[in-house]
């Protein structure tokens, strides 16, 4: 096995070790008094690594699209890795008010009952997905990867914690009785497939727009303080520190 990919097989298995004991990270004693700051410093990690490294290797991904499809003659070439991502970010924008709209309905206390409700399944299946894409395009990437495996799974671990957290929240019980484990399953599934299945390149540019606008959208409405639920100042040095770090390897 290439060290790449036992690198990347130590970074799902963080991911997979994220969904199903992330609960007993937010026991810890400190976390416990410092919740929200430990939540929002996340947060601005995150938010450092969509700005300084995913927003730029989206316009990478777009000239390589080009370039590679210009005897194809598709319509659009130059816009088809920003409507990807368009479409990412408007699926899980319209997954969240899907959930939303839910809760309005009653559909919260469907949700209690054994197996979890169709709601629960497709807002599970949904982010399955997510850690599933995000785990193979960390394997098939585009071109030499510049930001060190390392410092993607931790910027993507954040992600990934945080995301817990709120649908832990949202499903409570289901979440713990299967949702976590159907999640941790994903990122395994998508290293797998990645190391094993090499799918065209033109595919795997549109499937990271889809992913990076899906990272956006989700960024949005799970880590950036809401309300008066975040704090500013843990959000800004978690974001500064990180941009720190990912700046001179740019």
């Amino acid at each position: 096995m290439h060290v790449e990919n036992i690198a990347t097989l130590v970074a799902v298995v963080l991911f997979a070790a994220i969904f199903v004991f992330g609960g007993k990270f937010h026991k810890f004693a400190w976390i416990r008094r410092h919740h929200r700051k430990a939540l929002s410093f996340g947060a601005g990690v995150s938010v450092a690594y969509v700005f300084i490294h995913l927003l730029p290797e989206l316009e990478a991904a777009r000239e390589v699209f080009i370039r590679i499809t210009e005897h194809r003659n598709l319509p659009f070439p130059e816009h088809r890795v920003y409507l990807s991502a368009m479409i990412g970010f408007m699926f899980f924008y319209g997954l969240d008010h899907m959930v939303v709209w839910s809760r309005k309905a009653g559909e919260k206390r469907l949700q209690k009952e054994e197996g979890g409700s169709p709601i629960f399944w497709l807002h599970i299946g949904g982010f399955a997905l997510y850690a599933w894409l995000v785990s193979y395009l960390m394997v098939r990437n585009i071109e030499e990867e510049t930001v060190p495996i390392a410092l993607y799974a931790v910027a993507m671990g954040f992600h990934f914690l945080l995301l817990e957290h709120s649908l832990r929240q949202e499903h409570s019980s289901s979440f713990d009785r299967a949702g976590r484990y159907v999640l941790a399953i994903a990122p395994l599934a998508g290293w797998i497939i990645g190391i094993t299945m090499d799918l065209p390149k033109s595919m795997v540019i549109t499937l990271l727009g889809f992913i990076s606008g899906a990272i956006i959208m989700n960024t949005l409405i799970m880590e950036l303080p809401r309300e008066k639920e975040g704090k500013f100042w843990p959000f800004l040095v978690g974001g500064i520190l990180y941009a720190a770090i990912l700046i001179p390897l740019g």
